[in-house]
């Protein structure tokens, strides 16, 4: 098949904007990479602030030798500021290779381990600590405080290695003792300290505890207590300094050996504990006299000296309860590490060592008055707090079994049925019981949180607003909702209790009567549509009604409002002082129209003195007494003050009335 030639003005636009990007994009590269074939500018040409900036203190090699592309790819005008390498550390130990080395040990520093080697270490000068050595960010111990809360080392007493810093006792990298230490246990403490002399014997109550280990008893950074850095809690023998009330004599040939085994030795001054163990079932560490499993025998930073956290004590064996607890909200016991709150860590009678059972236990932290009162939730009557809460920890709030919705149709069954209709209440349809219900007691029926009047406008302020106005309706007035609505769901549109003529109907039973007998009636009306004139609730304007008169009514009569806004139209005074109900009536009635009354003694009402010269003069000496006015006049506007139809009968358009009526 022969190819089609392609016109010149077909490619020509394209192409010529094609090359118009190609030398946009060469003209930026080469404003910061190249100045001419084969020149490039050197990264100070543009960066010449940071220059400055990093030149004093301890330089980077790179920096100190400009040699930038070491860590960064360079880049132009359309490019961002990129390194060569981001996996963690990598970038560095291109360089640091021989450090990288000597990392590699049982125990890293946390930013080692992550590769996050800038999170002590400035990558371009110490400029920022004035010639901190290894281009730390910060000076001395500050540096560790960047991450390690602060509070913890300034305490009454403080460890003079943490006034010397941190380095003196923690290898900043990498360690194969634990906690990045520079040496395991004893042999770091013994570095400084020799407790095998008589020094040091003296300080421990004439004991030699070489061997021992030194943080059982003593705090490493910072202690509240004396001088000897004691951990916060102190089992008072060893506070006071009678290590013989438990060891052998410090003379003796095992003077650290306990005199008796561990649980006869604590019985031995705990002789109530003793006592309780002795009722129901022992904790198993209890019943088996291990109590330092639980408990340090000389000082702890733990109350009741633990030898850690009491929910982390407790975990160590309950590994089901960690996992159970790994939930977003906890009880607040398992948030404060309270396991204690509600278990008796020795011994109880009841069952997973409980201190009492049902809402007697919840009492003790939960304020009973809130759940004693006229009306009170089944489960909570029946102490049965567990029906809906768990007693640890749940994904829903308030540690809830279930959610809200969920947990109270487990009961509720009946309930969830009924309130399968077309309208529900948001609260209903999004399960949010509790904002209207409180759910353990109220002094309400039906378990409101507040009574009927209130509870509503909590959430419908503007029903409230219209509530307080002038033209209020009398129910909303009152707060009676529920005359109309229905509670939780409805086959009405609103949640209403039924169609709304009905439920108006109710109360205002003259107009449903009027209706019944009237030979005419309002649209609306008819149609049972009272809204469309009437705010339910009620508003500023007498007989709630929505805005006023006029401007109501013309909202359905547009070809009226449309007739008195022609240009040179005169408006019928009472139309145009909005009084629409001197002439008509707003439901039903006898006349066409809905005329409160016969046209001409409508009309009376206002023009009452027919017999006056001027009355007659004005309508050519005819008698007009008892005659139609709608015949000559219209009722709302008009071409003149007269307000005559606009089309005329000839001799009337000529005043020529004589010529068919008789004259007085």
């Amino acid at each position: 098949m022969k190819q089609r030639n392609i016109r010149d003005d077909q490619w020509q636009l394209p192409g010529i904007l094609g090359l118009f990007v190609l030398f946009a994009i060469g003209l930026m590269l080469s404003g910061c990479v190249y100045q001419g074939i084969g020149a490039r500018k050197s990264c100070a040409d543009c960066h010449a602030k940071e220059l400055v900036k990093y030149s004093e203190g301890v330089l980077h090699k790179p920096v100190a030798d400009k040699n930038c592309e070491a860590c960064h790819v360079p880049h132009g005008l359309i490019g961002a500021l990129k390194l060569k390498k981001h996996d963690g550390g990598a970038l560095c130990y291109d360089c640091h290779a021989k450090d990288k080395k000597r990392f590699e040990k049982a125990h890293l520093h946390a930013p080692v381990k992550e590769g996050q080697c800038l999170r002590c270490h400035d990558p371009h000068s110490s400029y920022k600590t004035k010639g901190a050595p290894g281009l730390l960010r910060a000076s001395g111990n500050d540096l560790c405080f960047l991450c390690h809360a602060k509070d913890a080392f300034e305490k009454k007493t403080v460890h003079a290695a943490v006034k010397q810093g941190c380095n003196t006792c923690h290898d900043p990298h990498s360690s194969d003792a634990r906690h990045v230490l520079l040496a395991d246990g004893n042999a770091l403490c013994a570095k400084c300290h020799d407790i095998g002399n008589a020094k040091g014997i003296a300080g421990h109550s004439g004991y030699n505890v070489k061997g021992a280990r030194c943080l059982t008893c003593h705090a490493p950074h910072a202690s509240s207590g004396d001088g000897k850095l004691r951990r916060a809690f102190v089992h008072k023998p060893f506070g006071d300094g009678e290590c013989a009330k438990c060891h052998n004599a410090p003379e003796s040939g095992n003077p650290l050996k306990t005199k008796l085994e561990s649980d006869k030795l604590c019985f031995s001054c705990h002789t109530d504990e003793a006592k309780v163990y002795s009722i129901g079932k022992a904790h198993d560490p209890a019943a088996k006299g291990r109590c330092v499993d639980c408990h340090n025998p000389h000082a702890s930073d733990h109350k009741n000296e633990l030898v850690v956290k009491e929910r982390e004590l407790c975990y160590g064996c309950h590994e089901d309860a960690r996992k159970r607890d790994g939930k977003q909200f906890l009880h607040s016991a398992i948030s404060k590490q309270d396991c204690s709150s509600c278990h008796n860590p020795h011994s109880s009678e009841y069952k997973s060592g409980l201190k009492s059972v049902g809402a007697t236990l919840c009492y003790a932290c939960h304020e009973k008055d809130r759940f004693v009162k006229t009306n009170t939730h089944a489960p909570v009557k029946d102490d049965n707090c567990l029906v809906c809460h768990d007693a640890h920890a749940s994904e829903r709030k308030d540690v809830l079994l279930k959610t809200t919705g969920e947990l109270c149709y487990t009961c509720h069954v009946k309930e969830k049925e009924a309130f399968n209709k077309l309208s529900r209440h948001p609260n209903v349809r999004d399960g949010q019981c509790t904002a209207c219900h409180n759910p353990h007691a109220s002094d309400d029926k039906g378990l409101f949180k507040e009574s009927q009047d209130k509870l509503c406008f909590k959430c419908h302020l503007n029903v409230k607003l219209s509530a307080e106005a002038e033209g209020a309706h009398p129910v909303s007035q009152q707060g009676k909702c529920l005359e109309c609505h229905a509670s939780h769901a409805s086959n009405y549109a609103n949640v209403l209790k039924d169609d709304t003529a009905k439920l108006c109907y109710n109360c205002h039973a003259d107009v449903k009567t009027g209706l019944e007998t009237a030979k005419n009636a309002h649209k609306p009306v008819v149609e049972g549509k009272c809204v469309s004139c009437h705010l339910p609730h009620g508003g500023k304007i007498q007989g709630s009604l929505p805005r006023p008169l006029k401007g109501l009514c013309l909202s359905c009569h547009a070809k009226l409002d449309e007739g008195m806004k022609a240009k040179d139209t005169v408006v019928h005074k009472p139309v145009a002082d909005g009084e629409c109900d001197k002439c008509h009536t707003p439901h039903f009635g006898k006349e066409k129209a809905l005329l409160s009354d016969k046209v001409g003694a409508l009309c009376n009402k206002c023009h009452k003195n027919q017999d006056s010269e001027p009355f007659k003069k004005a309508h050519g000496n005819i008698a007009v007494k008892g005659s139609d006015c709608l015949g000559c006049h219209e009722p709302h506007s008009g071409s003149d003050k007269r307000l005559l139809h606009k089309v005329k009968h000839a001799p009337f358009e000529k005043e020529n009335c004589a010529g068919c009526h008789k004259k007085l």
